[in-house]
């Protein structure tokens, strides 16, 4: 059974925001489900597997990836 993909918040490098459309489509190659493009902050949102987060940190033009938290947590 695969794990539950995790909510995630990408941020673009300076020097990609001219192209962050191109970037996001790099991502979504990469795996990840891309919910919004935010070319005036320099973010990506989305998801992806748990297992293929580490991959998104080396393409090119992403600053960081973190894992993106809820300000309202769910029960279990």
């Amino acid at each position: 059974m695969a794990k539950e993909a995790k909510s995630i918040i990408v941020t673009v490098s300076d020097e990609a925001l001219a192209d962050i459309e191109s970037l996001a489509t790099r991502l979504k190659d990469h795996g990840m489900t891309v919910k919004r493009v935010l070319p005036v902050t320099g973010v990506i949102s989305g998801s992806i597997a748990p297992s293929k987060l580490g991959t998104l940190r080396g393409v090119s033009g992403v600053s960081s990836v973190e894992e993106e938290l809820s300000a309202y947590p769910t029960e279990k």
